[in-house]
């Protein structure tokens, strides 16, 4: 298993989708499918993506050693995604140890996703 250290929080900048789509619209840019490793739908359900062996495709610099998850959705997010989001983080941790968090927007300065703060959301202040 390769050396995870990080996980990066995106959104899918649509009001739609799921794991599958998300694999589509990938396939559709040329990359070889779905570039997170998860998918949280509003519902809170938690979706496989690629596989967690592999590196993903969701952070230029950063997919060796991090995990990506998604969440459905532009600027609005449901309780159920963060609750769901903050269960699979706690769950990545008890698999690969302590793991830092961050949005997709602090790794590049021309992103806005996730769309909120992430690190307000694990401090309890969102």
């Amino acid at each position: 298993m390769r050396k995870i250290n990080k996980h990066i929080v995106h959104c899918s900048d649509s009001n739609f989708g799921d794991a599958q789509t998300i694999d589509r619209w990938h396939k559709e840019f040329g990359w070889s499918g779905i570039g997170y490793h998860f998918v949280i739908r509003p519902d809170g359900t938690i979706e496989l993506g690629r596989a967690l062996e592999e590196p993903g495709a969701h952070c230029r610099g950063h997919n060796h050693d991090s995990i990506g998850t998604c969440l459905i959705g532009r600027d609005e997010f449901t309780d159920e995604q963060f609750a769901a989001l903050q269960k699979l983080h706690k769950t990545q941790e008890a698999i690969f140890g302590e793991l830092d968090i961050y949005g997709h927007n602090e790794f590049d300065s021309g992103k806005t996703c996730p769309n909120f703060d992430v690190q307000a959301l694990f401090k309890g202040d969102a």
